[in-house]
């Protein structure tokens, strides 16, 4: 019979094996049966194939960094792309345009959904890995959607209306692409027809069994600082330099609007490298009325139902 220093061992082993390339991820082991079997507290959740968090390619893994980013459409999620890239040593990190950063075959970051249930549950629930996310005021969310998608383009005639089966539907749809109040009827009367990750609820692409292990949240409006501040907690075991943070290695400078490398001396996230960037916030008055508001508190409440999260109050008109 194994002797139980001989089956932790097994364990151990089997656990280094299986995260060989993650730089021993699982660097605990909580309890282990007389078979040498694994055995989690029964309050630790694990990944299943129908978590939202592994199913999507939202869930960002940067093995060096030991840190699973989650990203969010309209919430600077293209430049965070670009710094994993920077960190991954993907050379087209710096071209900004003629490179699409959202492509995996181009950007070739992990996400969680790249590994086994398993490993990717290590990642959520191991100490020594950081989870983090930075989200959006969803009302400022949701109008840049708009904003982006039905004004600037013609992304939300191609995802909404013209997926709708009643032609008037589609013509009034239509007919009506830049009229945000029509927008916000479409997208919340035909959800399946215009379901669209650029204006589904953030709160909703993180399961709420893994909300509790979201270790670092920012947010959009001090999105500078926040980013600063997630990545001066990450270092890394393969750097030459000891405890150097991965903000002094890749934050610090190298960054800019200009499609390519050179000549670029700002910090990450000091001037926004978008095509499509928008300054939504100064705008809310513009386009909102008391009855859009209360339409988006409706149908987006999910989002300020996360105890973790802590959006800035927004109300726009006092009679909602």
């Amino acid at each position: 019979m194994a002797t139980g220093f001989a089956i932790c061992m097994i364990v151990i082993c089997t656990i280094s094996l299986n995260l060989s390339n993650l730089n021993s991820v699982a660097e605990k082991i909580n309890t282990s049966s007389g078979k040498g079997v694994v055995i989690k507290p029964s309050d630790i959740p694990e990944i299943t194939l129908d978590d939202h968090i592994y199913k999507t390619r939202s869930a960002f893994v940067v093995p060096e960094y030991k840190l699973v980013f989650f990203t969010f459409p309209k919430v600077a999620c293209s430049e965070w792309k670009r710094m994993f890239m920077r960190i991954n040593g993907n050379k087209n990190w710096c071209i900004t345009r003629g490179f699409k950063a959202h492509d995996p075959k181009q950007n070739m970051i992990k996400v969680l959904n790249d590994y086994d249930p398993e490993v990717a549950t290590a990642m959520m629930t191991s100490p020594a890995w950081t989870k983090a996310a930075i989200l959006r005021e969803p009302k400022e969310r949701v109008l840049s959607a708009f904003l982006d998608k039905a004004v600037k383009e013609d992304y939300y005639v191609k995802k909404c209306c013209e997926k709708l089966s009643d032609e008037k539907e589609q013509d009034k749809c239509k007919k009506n692409e830049m009229k945000f109040d029509s927008f916000l009827h479409y997208v919340t009367k035909y959800p399946k027809e215009c379901f669209d990750v650029h204006w589904e609820p953030q709160i909703t692409k993180i399961d709420s069994k893994w909300w509790p292990y979201i270790d670092i949240i920012g947010y959009q409006d001090d999105l500078q600082n926040d980013a600063q501040n997630i990545l001066k907690h990450l270092t890394s075991a393969r750097d030459d330099v000891s405890e150097r943070t991965a903000w002094d290695r890749y934050g610090v400078t190298g960054w800019g609007a200009s499609n390519g490398c050179e000549n670029r001396t700002h910090s990450f996230l000091e001037e926004n490298t978008s095509t499509h960037k928008l300054d939504t916030g100064d705008h809310l008055m513009e386009w909102y009325t008391a009855e859009t508001e209360k339409l988006v508190e409706e149908n987006w409440g999910v989002e300020w139902t996360q105890a973790k999260v802590n959006f800035k109050r927004v109300k726009l008109f006092s009679g909602n």
